[in-house]
């Protein structure tokens, strides 16, 4: 619980201080697979369909196994929604606005939209052919979330590590095989590893088919919950 408080509060504290550069794309959608691993050896695959439009906020996951939902996050909450009916909502921060969706459409993914936070870069370093940047929170966040490191090679992000505020490892992430979507150079896998108690979660997410900009399907984009927003 501990690594993922500290991921709740510093995606609220981002997102409180980041700004939009205007941009010409504004979509994407594709269809996506989720291997996920925990600690206690256990598997979990789920496939589907992802949408998002940077203007309505809204990240839509339409999956289709191992069972037939929906998933929408829109501004603090997330709503599970099945046969058109809402079966759950989860207050979480804004993760539509921190996804990787709003920051490849901003053009903010080379730096995890850390560049206009009130995060500082402390160091910058260069490791064969990767530049590593190490974000450090102003003094008066310094107790609740520590430092972060991202490394970039070709000018596109490779990986992020989160620190706790004793310099232990809470989570990584790593972005591969990106594509380049008319200018857009968006990441097809995306490898989690986050550590609890000492052991690893593992997921991996793959993304393929991916659209930019599509006109059609404007009802998903804006998807309207069953008795909400």
């Amino acid at each position: 619980m501990k690594n993922i408080r500290y991921l709740l509060i510093l995606s609220l504290f981002c997102c409180a201080f980041s700004s939009l550069d205007a941009q010409k794309f504004f979509r994407l959608k594709g269809d996506f697979s989720i291997k996920a691993k925990a600690d206690n050896g256990k598997s979990q695959l789920t496939i589907g369909k992802f949408y998002y439009d940077r203007n309505f906020k809204k990240l839509v996951y339409i999956n289709t196994f191992p069972k037939k939902e929906s998933w929408v996050s829109i501004d603090t909450s997330v709503y599970h929604i099945v046969n058109n009916k809402v079966i759950d909502r989860q207050s979480a921060p804004p993760i539509a606005e921190f996804s990787i969706f709003h920051l490849a459409l901003n053009s903010q993914l080379s730096n995890y939209g850390f560049k206009n936070t009130v995060l500082k870069i402390e160091k910058v370093e260069r490791q064969g052919d990767m530049v590593i940047t190490t974000w450090a929170p102003p003094e008066k966040a310094a107790k609740l979330f520590g430092k972060i490191k991202t490394s970039t090679k070709n000018n596109k992000l490779f990986g992020i590590v989160f620190l706790d505020t004793e310099g232990k490892v809470l989570k990584k992430q790593f972005f591969n095989n990106y594509k380049n979507l008319n200018g857009l150079e968006f990441p097809q896998e995306v490898v989690d590893i986050a550590y609890v108690k000492g052991k690893e979660n593992y997921q991996v997410t793959t993304y393929k088919n991916i659209v930019i900009d599509d006109l059609t399907e404007g009802n998903i984009y804006n998807y309207s919950v069953p008795g909400g927003k």
